[in-house]
């Protein structure tokens, strides 16, 4: 017999228990998102890769050794999305979705992939929520991505765990002011291969370094305009007054080199300190990728990271439980029951046997699924026009009659 192959390094086989988990956080990301005015695209899973390595900056980690890259049949260089905003601005540009003089609000969900090395909480295949407001500037428009992931960190009970780093870049002027400070400050610096790269590609980046162990690095604030000091104290008493736990950090650049004003990055307190959301304002990716330049800001929020935090969680370790499990004993009740259940599925969870067996054998269905009631339909219901309805919740018991089953569930679990 042949070996069974397993998953490939950095994937995840996602099973029910956790793929709930997954799904409550998108319906429940969603709804939020919605209800701010924000509207879904889908994006592609993959792009040209030119779209990347002109949006990302040729001296990052994703662009350099991180990006899964192939030729089509005509030799085109194609990439699996190893982000989303780079294709957000595409599917803007390319569908005209900017209306001038009213901000597009925008959201996406789905898998990313980037070659890195497998760790706990990073794979080659992850997930994101992303989220990205267009054609808005100023502290209204930062304070809404502010206020939104004030609403993620509410919904999840993040507060206590959580606290975003943030920093502001300013202009593209004050950014390449501080390039050339931090360049003549890392002459005599000793640096990794890597960095050593960095420095002549793009030196913020080796602010990112995790071996380099740099001391005494020059602050981005002191290169700070007038102006731009000022729009930092707006947002700092933005983030007081959203009551979101928060530290300035002078050296934070993010890992893209899109970004320009406000970054930030929302850390989990779990011990490794996992960057769980990040995001920030990158106003000059559209004119960079050959069109009229918008403003636009956004951010990203780490489903897998986030998943495992929950997952730990004794409310987020319920797996399927049904709200209704129908025990059917005899074959000729079966389509009776089923007629049931297809009026009862349309606004609860209900699951059947799906073999006739004896009755002490079916009850062992009622300790696997855990459901919140059990209707037990039998020959003897059949003949007395009752079904008996089992709580297992409150341990209790009723004996319906069947015409009245479907209104008298749904009035129980006061489902409308």
């Amino acid at each position: 017999m042949s070996k069974l192959l397993p998953k490939p390094r950095g994937t995840q086989d996602i099973l029910p228990t956790r793929a709930i988990i997954y799904q409550q956080i998108q319906q429940i990301t969603q709804n939020i998102l919605n209800c701010a005015g924000y509207q879904p695209v889908i994006l592609p899973t993959y792009e040209y890769q030119k779209l990347f390595t002109t949006s990302v900056g040729e001296a990052t980690d994703i662009i350099q050794k991180e990006m899964f890259t192939f030729p089509d049949r005509k030799g085109r260089q194609l990439v699996l999305r190893p982000e989303g905003t780079a294709s957000i601005v595409r599917l803007v540009c390319q569908n005209k979705l900017v209306n001038p003089g009213y901000p597009l609000r925008l959201y996406y969900w789905g898998n990313m992939f980037r070659y890195e090395r497998p760790q706990e909480g990073r794979y080659r295949e992850f997930w994101q929520l992303g989220v990205e407001l267009i054609n808005a500037n100023g502290i209204m428009a930062d304070g809404e991505l502010l206020w939104l992931i004030k609403q993620i960190i509410r919904t999840f009970d993040l507060k206590e765990n959580t606290i975003l780093y943030w920093n502001y870049l300013g202009g593209s002027e004050t950014r390449e002011k501080y390039k050339s400070i931090l360049k003549e400050y890392l002459l005599d610096k000793e640096l990794c291969l890597d960095c050593q790269r960095r420095y002549q590609l793009n030196p913020l980046r080796i602010l990112d370094c995790k071996v380099c162990e740099l001391k005494k690095l020059p602050s981005y604030k002191k290169v700070l305009e007038k102006n731009e000091l000022a729009y930092l104290k707006k947002i700092t008493k933005k983030l007081n007054e959203l009551k979101i736990n928060h530290y300035y950090n002078k050296w934070l650049v993010r890992g893209l080199d899109y970004y320009t004003g406000i970054v930030f990055e929302l850390l989990l307190n779990n011990g490794n300190k996992q960057v769980i959301l990040g995001g920030g304002r990158y106003d000059k990716l559209f004119q960079q990728l050959g069109k009229k330049e918008f403003p636009a800001s956004g951010f990203a929020l780490g489903v897998d990271r986030l998943v495992n935090y929950l997952s730990l969680l004794e409310r987020w370790k319920t797996g399927f439980k049904p709200d209704i499990l129908f025990l059917v004993l005899e074959e000729s009740v079966c389509s009776l029951a089923a007629s049931w259940q297809e009026k009862l599925s349309k606004n609860c969870q209900v699951v059947s046997n799906l073999e006739v067996k004896k009755v002490k054998n079916l009850l062992k269905n009622i300790n696997y699924y855990s459901p919140r009631l059990v209707i037990i339909v039998g020959k003897k219901e059949l003949k007395e026009k009752k079904v008996l309805v089992k709580d297992c919740q409150k341990k209790k018991e009723f004996v319906i009659d069947q015409e009245e089953l479907v209104s008298w569930v749904y009035n129980y679990l006061l489902v409308k």
